[in-house]
């Protein structure tokens, strides 16, 4: 073969190498879009991938209804595409929030069983009007069993409980929660709405930490003890753990003026309050949800509707879509690391543009998983 043979063969064989690569990409879309949601907040992945699990957080005019709210079950299948399997897998809540998974087992609860953080000051009756009778209202956890939808333990520690977290403070309007890898329990505490009780409630922003033993004492209804609480300057929105860096992220969001979000960092192991604070990017427009990539990257989405990842201490990098997406309203986003070499990211959005919950949906992303 003379030279200018060989390197035609090569030039060929180049061409369809790089073709091949450049198609099997996975690049940044929309893949589906599921529909026949009330409300979705929250979004989260089984730890195992193989599930879906989908906060529907139903509001009146004044408020979230009482006994309306539902979590969906859906299917994840071996290719990644995302089905419904029960849309209301647990029915008739109230001001349900966020949800995570118990990674190790409290007594009689089993390993993998799914926390719902639930309870707002705002909640309104069947009849509208608002509920301003503090023995009313409860706010705390569900235990649920994943595979059956049962509820194994409801755990009241709202201002009126005699189960209150610490002293005389009570959960009052939980924004979001997590579990680190020894089941220690992480809830962002927004402290709004107090005002609206009869005997006013005054709230605090901040972070409740619940290690693994006060856990436990809540679900064997004993007096939670080993409790922490670190106090934020702005309403906390979302919380994240990654397991390889040990650490707790989280959102807050000042709302006095213009709206401005940031995203913080805590170690788990070594958790030592505010002094452990570590920054990873601030002043940024309103964030509603966070999740960390394989990698080590922080994604956020804003309110605006942008995924987007930190760029600097004081700037973000939208993922650019091609045509461009926006979500609407969007809620707190849930990710796996699937096994075909992509991100599958859900994207619950609370819009309801078109009314009688039509609009309101969740929205499957895949991206590369190098980002």
């Amino acid at each position: 073969m003379n030279p200018l043979t060989r390197y035609r063969v090569l030039l060929v064989a180049f061409g369809i190498s790089y073709t091949g690569l450049v198609f099997s990409q996975v690049r940044p879309q929309v893949t589906q879009t599921l529909d026949s949601f009330n409300r979705p907040i929250a979004a989260a992945f089984s730890p195992d991938g193989r599930n879906l699990y989908v906060i529907n957080h139903v509001q009146g005019e004044s408020g979230t209804l009482r006994n309306q709210s539902f979590l969906s079950k859906l299917k994840v299948s071996s290719d990644g595409e995302v089905k419904p399997e029960s849309m209301r897998f647990v029915d008739s809540l109230t001001a349900p929030i966020d949800l995570d998974f118990s990674p190790i087992r409290f007594g009689s609860i089993p390993q993998g069983s799914i926390f719902v953080v639930f309870g707002s000051p705002l909640v309104q009756d069947e009849a509208g009007r608002m509920l301003k009778d503090i023995s009313r209202i409860r706010v705390g956890f569900l235990v649920i069993d994943a595979q059956s939808g049962r509820i194994l333990k409801q755990i009241d520690v709202s201002p009126n409980s005699k189960r209150r977290l610490k002293g005389e403070d009570g959960l009052l309007a939980p924004s979001c929660l997590a579990f680190d890898k020894r089941g220690n329990l992480y809830i962002g505490e927004s402290g709004i709405g107090g005002h609206m009780f009869q005997n006013r409630q005054v709230g605090r922003p901040g972070i409740w930490r619940l290690e693994a033993k006060a856990v436990m004492d809540l679900v064997t209804d004993v007096k939670p003890a080993d409790i922490e609480f670190i106090r934020t300057s702005s309403l906390p929105g979302d919380l994240c753990y990654r397991k390889s860096d040990d650490m707790i992220y989280f959102v807050t969001n000042h709302h006095q003026g213009r709206p401005a979000g940031s995203v913080f960092r805590i170690p788990a192991a070594d958790y030592t309050g505010i002094s452990s604070m570590q920054t990873i990017v601030r002043e940024l427009g309103a964030l509603s949800g966070l999740q960390i990539t394989p990698k080590g990257r922080v994604l956020m989405i804003g309110n605006n509707g942008e995924l987007q990842f930190p760029k600097g201490k004081k700037d973000s990098r939208p993922i650019r879509f091609r045509p461009k997406v926006e979500f609407s309203a969007p809620g707190k986003l849930g990710l796996i690391s699937h096994n075909k070499g992509k991100l599958i990211i859900a994207v619950p959005e609370q819009s309801s543009d078109a009314g009688l919950a039509k609009g309101q949906r969740v929205r499957i992303v895949t991206l590369p998983d190098d980002y």
